[in-house]
């Protein structure tokens, strides 16, 4: 048994995959330790309190314990998941979905990066309140923030002000002009990283 101490962190399900009979094991983008994969014993299985919890798009508090190989899933409260608070909202929940994708394809465990996950948690918590017109500018600032938290877009002088803009009305107004410019620093990012 170990004696590890637990970690309490935000975290959000950016992935999930079958682990053995009834185990899941998640990809967590945490706020104090970046990416982890964690191991959820019995998570599948219908007794499992942590079985809802444990679904991609879902944020919240995360109870984690190291092992003497792996991280385990011990709890999680305060979840919440993006895609069941955008009930009827499907570019909204495709738009979650492709950012999340982001996240997933990009990260490859640096580490922690507050400005990253403040960014990813932040769109994911106010994409309920974004309206259907706002959607592909919110995805835009995004993926920009993301993007370039990791070194992938280096943003000009015309799209740098969106870097700390807070998502909302006022950032996605002055967006719009430059979301080509955006789009295509997005897109020169992907090319150039070469995954």
């Amino acid at each position: 048994m170990s004696n590890a101490p637990e970690r309490l962190l935000r975290g959000i399900v950016i992935g999930r995959r079958p682990a053995g009979d009834g185990s899941v094991r998640v990809a967590l983008y945490t706020d104090g330790l970046g990416l982890v994969h964690a191991l959820a014993k019995s998570a599948r299985e219908e007794r499992s309190k942590l079985r809802a919890h444990l679904v991609e798009g879902t944020k919240g508090l995360f109870s984690l314990v190291r092992g003497a190989s792996v991280w385990r899933v011990t709890g999680v409260v305060g979840s919440e998941n993006v895609y069941f608070a955008l009930p009827g909202r499907g570019s909204a929940k495709e738009s979650a979905a492709r950012v999340i994708g982001v996240v997933r394809q990009f990260v490859r465990g640096e580490g922690s990066d507050p400005y990253l996950f403040s960014s990813l948690w932040e769109y994911l918590g106010a994409l309920p309140d974004f309206s259907d017109e706002n959607i592909e500018l919110a995805e835009c600032t995004a993926v920009l923030k993301i993007l370039s938290a990791l070194g992938y877009v280096r943003a000009d002088r015309g799209i740098e002000r969106f870097l700390d803009a807070p998502y909302g009305p006022q950032a996605f107004t002055a967006m719009a002009p430059v979301r080509a410019r955006v789009v295509a620093a997005i897109n020169e990012g992907i090319a150039a990283s070469g995954l």
